[in-house]
């Protein structure tokens, strides 16, 4: 007897709970359970699999899409294991491995296919290949948060699954498992990147520039690592493998003149300053936004800085959840209030300086020369080190730079709120290169102070121009090798400035 209506049945049953758990949407984003497209499963499947393969595991594996299209492929139901937490998942994915090869014991497909954590389930065990889409969950939302190798605290789940997988799999073995895209760039996923470098290296790489799962607005990537294979990217380089999906040109710095923390201090506050900075904050009266009063500096978030423009004054922002047209921090009160850490840390702040918002489309920078503005969290205060004229330019004209933005979007790629966003921290700022022609980073340098200080309507032509000879700076001929990482950077430039150019739209 045909076995093709217990197959359907098995089948339909699967696609039915999925898309029962589409409809409660709350207990999957709970659980971060979001089902694989068929494309996907195949194009990971292709990389993963070979004639050789005798098995392979998928250690979280919901109704089991991974594990009945392997089989299919491998024509062996018992090549095949997986784990889940969810025990409806599980008798899912085991009824549709039954209803593949109705001669496998139930008791064996059992055995294979557990419920149980696949972060501790398969210890000792090795596998030819590890795949699947493993549960994307911040390690504080887990119970078993703490027990996944000494990973930091905020590493998503299911990065935790990759480094968990390295140890799983054999020589020569292949480990495909879906990522968020922050897995390329993020601070906590840094020790499963060093992981993989230790152990092998990504051969084969997937993302995509739109979301593909239902229901979650986050992009994916499938790294694809190969155990004990050497070479590929380190483990701070693996944004550069998603930036050709996301337009971003690619570039290669030089390294010989040093880095931006050998002419500057870049320092992030912290939640101390912004909250403590909360009673002595207000708004500008009419008359002061000309011309702020004595012991009174310009409070300048993130949303009033452009690339060399400060807008302090000319749009409206929030501090602390509460609208302002003009904030003024009220120096002479904070002084004289309880807090003297937080006065030193204004005093501090209050110096020649350039300001970096902690993301944009580019890297957004302006330059306070009279030391009056105070940055709040999470702006980034980057001070020149010594009186070096000029040297406050070069900071800003260095931010500016078309190939040092674009190697900062590739290379800290996921990391913002958007995939479009570049968010560097104040370690990453430090480590940015410095050009290597200074005949053209002092034009640059000259240029960026003109762009800042023109009027609105003339500061795009200046701010282009500071473009084309910071590329220069970087040993890119603007109108040859360079013209495609100039021409990427003025069309993420703010509308306006772009617009006034002549980029496209």
């Amino acid at each position: 007897m045909s076995q093709e209506p217990d197959r359907e049945s098995a089948e339909a049953a699967a696609a039915a709970y999925e898309a029962a758990l589409g409809d409660a949407r709350g207990d999957r984003r709970a659980r971060g359970a979001f089902y694989t497209p068929p494309a996907l499963v195949a194009w990971i499947l292709d990389r993963a699999l070979t004639p050789e393969t005798r098995r392979v595991l998928d250690p979280a594996c919901g109704t089991g899409h991974f594990l009945v299209a392997a089989a299919r492929r491998l024509g062996d139901v018992r090549a095949v294991h997986g784990s889940d937490l969810d025990p409806e998942a599980v008798r899912l994915a085991r009824a549709r491995l039954a209803a593949l090869d109705p001669t496998v014991p139930a008791e064996e497909i059992a055995a294979r296919v557990r419920v149980a954590d696949g972060l501790e389930s398969w210890a000792g065990e090795a596998f030819d290949a590890v795949v699947g889409n493993p549960p994307f969950l911040g390690q504080l939302r887990r119970r078993t948060a703490g027990q996944t190798g000494g990973l930091g605290a905020y590493t998503d789940t299911s990065a935790a699954f990759l480094h968990r997988s390295l140890s799983l799999v054999r020589p020569g073995g292949i480990v495909a498992l879906v990522q968020p895209l922050s897995v390329l760039a993020a601070r906590d996923a840094g020790p499963v990147r060093a992981g993989v470098a230790e152990r092998g290296a990504v051969v084969d790489f997937w993302c995509h520039e739109r979301p593909v799962f239902e229901g979650t607005p986050v992009l994916t990537c499938v790294p694809v690592v190969r155990a004990g294979a050497t070479g590929g990217v380190g483990p701070d380089g693996w944004g550069a493998l998603a930036a050709p999906s996301f337009g971003i040109p690619a570039v290669d710095l030089p390294t010989a003149a040093g880095v931006l923390g050998d002419v500057a201090a870049c320092t992030a506050d912290f939640r101390d300053q912004y909250y403590g900075l909360r009673p002595y904050v207000r708004d500008a009266r009419p008359g002061e936004v000309a011309a702020p009063p004595p012991d009174h500096a310009p409070l300048v978030t993130s949303g009033l800085i452009d690339p060399a423009e400060p807008r302090w004054g000319s749009v409206p922002t929030r501090f602390a959840r509460n609208p302002y047209d003009a904030p003024l921090v009220d120096l002479a009160a904070l002084r004289a209030g309880p807090d003297p850490a937080l006065a030193r840390w204004a005093e501090a702040r209050l110096v020649p300086k350039v300001l970096v918002a902690a993301q944009g489309r580019v890297i957004e920078a302006v330059a306070d020369a009279a030391g009056g503005w105070l940055p709040s969290v999470p702006v980034l205060t980057v001070v020149p080190r010594g009186p070096e004229p000029g040297v406050l330019w070069r900071v800003l004209a260095l931010t500016l730079a078309p190939p040092v933005v674009a190697d900062a979007a590739a290379r800290y790629l996921g990391t913002g709120l958007t995939p479009g966003s570049i968010k560097v921290s104040a370690r990453q700022l430090s480590g940015l290169p410095l050009p290597t022609d200074r005949t053209a980073w002092a034009e640059g340098a000259e240029l960026a102070r003109r762009a800042q200080e023109a009027p609105s309507d003339e500061r795009p032509e200046v701010l282009a121009a500071v473009g084309a000879a910071m590329t220069r700076a970087y040993g890119l001929d603007p109108e040859g090798d360079g013209a495609e990482v100039l021409a990427w950077w003025r069309d993420r430039l703010p509308r306006g400035d772009r617009a006034a150019a002549g980029t496209r739209r």
